[in-house]
């Protein structure tokens, strides 16, 4: 018998099907190449979110988070602007369930309670951090979910554990700055000050370059502003900075560069 009788049988495809209503719905007749790119696109996105559960281990969760890429996100951008991922997340683990097991009653259980969920909600923003699709980001919302708490109690467990390690722990809106943080804002200028360059600035604040790179940018022009005896009152108005961001700036400036405060005083004094 030959080949060819398999073929029909060969072709009946998702991609195919996909090419098929592209071609008689959409009206691509005669972008036949166009019509296989879109197809090959779609069968990626569908690998990309409906990816194969049977090697996915009890207690992970399959989730969409955002790729760490592109620059500041300006207000009202929509979420498909930015690249999605899906990937297993190690929500509960079986060490997470022995140490509830363990869990002492009273006061000290609920402390112990508050450290365990402290911890997985570090081993969710760090997988995505580091895997090899990644980063990886999620949002406050996303570690709600996942954990079972409110995303004032998520921010509130980050933000204690970037205080005491020192590590960015960024999530989706620390990451694109929805949130104007001038703690990172903070760690990036620290660095800067110290003499690192933005490549290794990025690195080690798991930033990307170019957001590194404008947050230095606007750093120097407030700190120029001072240089140059503009009033801190007017800084705001020259830069086209926000106001909030400007005083964020004004606080480095004044900590690396304290003569650079009595001078801008002077200026507010005319004299």
């Amino acid at each position: 018998m030959s080949t060819q009788s398999y073929v029909g049988t060969s072709k009946r495809t998702f991609k195919q099907a996909v090419i098929h209503l592209l071609e008689t719905e959409y009206a691509l007749v005669g972008s036949g190449r166009i019509a296989q790119l879109l197809a090959d696109d779609i069968e990626e996105l569908v690998s990309q979110f409906y990816p194969s559960p049977q090697n996915i281990s009890s207690g992970w969760m399959l989730f969409t988070g955002t790729k760490a890429t592109g620059g500041k996100a300006y207000p009202g951008q929509p979420v498909s602007d930015y690249e999605l991922v899906t990937l297993p997340w190690p929500v509960c683990l079986p060490e997470d369930v022995t140490a509830l097991a363990a869990m002492p009653p009273g006061r000290e259980g609920k402390k112990a309670r508050l450290k365990l969920l402290q911890k997985r909600a570090v081993r969710l923003v760090e997988h995505g951090l580091h895997h090899s699709q990644g980063p990886v980001l999620l949002t406050l919302a996303d570690l709600s979910v996942m954990l079972g708490i409110s995303t004032v109690h998520v921010s509130q467990l980050l933000a204690q554990t970037r205080k005491e390690t020192g590590k960015p722990l960024p999530t989706m809106g620390y990451y694109f700055d929805l949130g104007m943080r001038p703690s990172h804002k903070g760690d990036i200028v620290d660095l800067y000050e110290q003499g690192l360059d933005e490549a290794e600035i990025a690195q080690r604040t798991q930033h990307a370059q170019s957001s590194v790179g404008r947050y230095l940018r606007d750093y120097e022009r407030v700190k120029l502003s001072l240089q140059r005896n503009i009033p801190p009152s007017h800084i705001a108005e020259v830069t086209g900075l926000q106001p909030g961001v400007v005083k964020a700036y004004l606080k480095l400036t004044y900590k690396y560069h304290p003569n650079l405060q009595i001078d801008s005083e002077l200026s507010l004094h005319g004299t």
